[in-house]
């Protein structure tokens, strides 16, 4: 047992060097090669949108950073136009924009389908409480004592372990859509 507590006191950490700009942002740099790869060839309202292995690049460079870490990203790409600065940040923004609205969403219908199990978990527990009152066969009241659990045990995962998932996409995406967004040719 202690080799166990002195081996996981010894074992190395892993830390990633963070750059930090004048305010204390997490700084991360991405260069662009083929700016033409940046946006997605549709757009939706005549919102642009990022392409998603640009918007995969993002998230997972921005996974390696706390959650609460403000975010500073740096694009580095040769001859930018103002116009095309402009349409990058807006795509960024719109991207993860949209993101938030789909975490909104999962938060708002775990919430419905927790209320849900827990109503169904009454009522099943009701159920076998009547098949126990009337002494029903041993199979039926069984039956309807994992029933009832299954849904008690939903309940409870939706709320303690699906539901901090969700709320950490979202702070993720917050982060994201907060974050500072630099150019440089």
């Amino acid at each position: 047992m202690f080799n166990f507590i002195k081996f996981a006191k010894k074992r190395p950490k892993i830390k990633k060097d963070i750059k930090r700009d004048e305010q204390g942002n997490a700084l991360f740099e991405i260069a662009i090669k083929d700016k033409s790869e940046v946006l997605a060839p549709f757009s939706l309202d005549n919102k642009d949108t990022i392409n998603v292995e640009f918007a995969n690049v993002l998230d997972n460079t921005a996974k390696s950073f706390s959650k609460k870490e403000k975010l500073h990203l740096n694009l580095r790409c040769n001859n930018l136009t103002d116009k095309e600065k402009e349409s990058f940040l807006l795509a960024i923004k719109n991207f993860y924009f949209n993101s938030l609205l789909e975490d909104e969403r999962k938060l708002k219908n775990n919430a419905l389908l927790f209320w849900a199990m827990i109503a169904l978990s009454f009522l099943s527990l009701t159920v076998l409480f009547i098949t126990n009152f009337f002494s029903a066969p041993w199979i039926v009241v069984e039956v309807f004592d994992i029933i009832a659990w299954v849904f008690v045990w939903e309940a409870v995962d939706l709320l303690a372990f699906q539901r901090s998932l969700l709320r950490y996409d979202k702070q993720h995406d917050q982060a994201l859509y907060k974050m500072k967004i630099t150019f440089e040719n």
